[in-house]
């Protein structure tokens, strides 16, 4: 997963985005270009390869590798992966923010959630991810949403669903007793103890301190204009359409409880439609 990391770093970049409006948290991101293109093929071949980490839990990674058995590891990986059309697969979306959080958030995966689907022809339900980080000594559950879509308004408003559906009292409290249940955290790690109290019922909802990143992408058209990520005017356009999702995001009206906090995470493509089309066609060969 090291080298996979370095990769992923050069190829994708936060964006600063200046902006003196802060209503919820958010971070902007893309891709670099090479020889004028924009790098979209190198991140499914980054999708591919992580495609590992996110199906599989640490042991059925370490007994693989005991194995030598670096081929059925891959096969099983995928297998795990939704049969469903590529335009409706969540784990696509789901792949691409387990690699933002691995990357640039302060987040460990504490449990493989496409290992808890009953079929590979349903969705993950609930959120899409499961992960944790320390901070401070205090534990903080990280339960993502990812949007992948090719029109932004598409994803903005069904991440706002979803929020809202899977914060409701009723919904968290049966999410995190699944969640619970499955925790792959080694009983040796340092803060286990912390983290199961908390996946079984020893902090009250209201007290457990939730982070919900919500991975938001869409087709920009002014990505095939340019051909450099340093270049002042794509500098300067791209600025001007973050602060527009900037302020559509915040149009929003989402009202949590003192104890969550939503992170937007953006990131533009020339062409979701393509990703979608090289991973489904490197899934096909995969299984």
């Amino acid at each position: 997963m090291k080298q996979l990391k370095i990769r992923a770093k050069n190829l994708i970049y936060k964006f600063d985005v200046s902006h003196t409006f802060v209503k919820t948290e958010k971070t902007a991101m893309t891709l670099n270009y090479e020889d004028g293109k924009y790098r979209q093929k190198e991140l499914v071949r980054i999708i591919r390869e992580t495609v590992v980490h996110f199906a599989l839990t640490k042991e059925e990674i370490r007994k693989y590798k005991e194995d030598d058995d670096f081929g059925e590891m891959q096969r099983k990986a995928w297998e795990r992966i939704s049969k469903a059309h590529k335009n409706s697969k969540g784990d696509f979306g789901e792949l691409l923010l387990f690699i933002l959080l691995s990357i640039f958030f302060p987040s460990e995966k504490f449990v493989t959630k496409v290992r808890l689907r009953s079929s590979t022809k349903e969705q993950i339900k609930g959120f899409d991810c499961a992960h944790f980080s320390i901070e401070d000594g205090e534990v903080i559950l990280w339960l993502g949403e990812a949007k992948f879509h090719n029109r932004f308004s598409n994803a903005i408003s069904g991440a706002i669903d979803s929020i809202k559906e899977h914060c409701n009292i009723d919904y968290l409290r049966d999410e995190i007793s699944i969640l619970g249940s499955n925790i792959e955290l080694n009983e040796e790690f340092q803060e286990y103890e912390k983290i199961n109290n908390i996946l079984n019922g020893g902090v009250t909802l209201d007290k457990i301190k939730i982070r919900i990143p919500v991975l938001l992408t869409y087709d920009c058209n002014v990505i095939p204009k340019h051909q450099d990520i340093e270049d002042a005017l794509f500098i300067e356009e791209m600025t001007e359409e973050f602060i527009s999702k900037y302020k559509n995001i915040d149009s929003q009206q989402l009202s949590l409880k003192p104890n969550i906090e939503v992170l937007f995470i953006i990131v533009p493509f020339e062409s979701v439609s393509e990703i979608k089309e090289e991973i489904q066609k490197l899934e096909e060969a995969m299984r």
